[in-house]
């Protein structure tokens, strides 16, 4: 098995910090590189933080290798402001991303999307969350993994009052949920990424929540 060389978008958010914890820990990761806005230094061993403007993601200058690229990049159209801020980190940033990994050299994709994924949801989300997924499918990546969780749980650095409620509405009917409708952690889609980036299987992959949980 080839040394495996880590690039990661996204990695101060729920998921990404957990994936950024999970491949500092695994020795099968010889370099991991997160791109960050403004880097504060790295509190891991392994990583190294890149300051990088995501508005020109092409013109990033990488100093190590990259066998696979993790991407957790994602916001709200609250937090975004506009659809059209929303659009631009979530669908313009994950696709500058993969072309960025692409000449990198990455053979493997790995993108954090979301449950009702489709370029032709009525719901705004649903269809960007569709588009780049369609988007990433014309890429040519030997393998690419795309996981659609459900509610998402775990500590976020900033309240959404939204999902605070979410949590307790799916908390409370867990039980009688289908597994692709059950809450699911941060760390729980992190491990998964992992999981699927060391076992090297090709093509083009879609998992939900469920499968994501039996990882």
């Amino acid at each position: 098995m080839e040394e495996k060389h880590a690039l990661v978008s996204g990695g101060t958010g729920l998921i990404g910090k957990q994936l950024c914890q999970i491949l500092d820990n695994d020795p099968e990761f010889k370099t991991v590189t997160s791109l960050v806005r403004k880097s504060k230094g790295s509190k891991y061993s392994k990583i190294a933080e890149v300051s990088t403007d995501f508005d020109a993601l092409s013109s990033t200058e990488l100093s190590n290798e990259v066998t696979d690229a993790f991407c957790c990049l994602g916001t709200t159209m609250k937090k975004a402001g506009s659809k059209s801020a929303f659009y631009k980190v979530d669908y313009e940033y994950v696709l500058a991303f993969a072309k960025l990994a692409l000449v990198q050299g990455a053979k493997n994709f790995y993108l954090v999307s979301s449950m009702g994924a489709d370029p032709n949801s009525l719901f705004y989300y649903n269809k960007v969350k569709g588009k780049i997924e369609a988007a990433l499918n014309k890429l040519s990546f030997k393998s690419l993994h795309i996981y659609r969780p459900s509610m998402l749980l775990g500590d976020r650095e900033e309240a959404r009052i939204g999902e605070s409620i979410g949590k307790f509405v799916f908390g409370t009917l867990d039980p009688i949920l289908p597994s692709n409708y059950k809450g699911i952690a941060g760390q729980q889609v992190a491990k998964a990424m992992v999981k699927q980036a060391k076992q090297e299987k090709e093509g083009h992959h879609i998992y939900l929540s469920g499968e994501i949980a039996e990882m």
